[in-house]
């Protein structure tokens, strides 16, 4: 649950990065930095949610949710805020909930 949402948050965010964006700009694509953030968030996801086991299609989607989505997604907000401290928020707090992908129930701690 908590991954789906942020998800929605995430394509929300890069939809409306892109609808602000003139079309005659290009996209200068995810930061790697952004990148490396994400991974580590999800990393420490994984360790606060209790190491749930890890099956490969749902690593997988973990970390495309939190590295590659939320890097896109921290760019935007970026970009949309002005503030560097934005997009860093939204790489962590992305990866963080992609974490939650890889349990087995819907909620954590339950």
């Amino acid at each position: 649950m908590i991954a789906i949402a942020a998800a929605l948050a995430e394509i929300a965010l890069i939809l409306t990065h892109r609808g602000r964006r003139p079309s005659h700009t290009s996209g200068a694509g995810a930061a790697l930095s952004f990148m490396a953030a994400g991974l580590g968030a999800c990393a420490a996801g994984w360790l606060v949610i209790g190491r749930p086991a890890i099956a490969w299609g749902d690593l997988l989607l973990a970390l495309m949710w939190g590295v590659a989505i939320a890097s896109e997604a921290a760019q935007a907000a970026r970009s949309l805020s002005g503030r560097a401290w934005a997009g860093w928020a939204t790489a962590c707090v992305g990866g963080a909930a992609s974490a939650t992908w890889l349990l087995p129930g819907p909620l954590p701690f339950i």
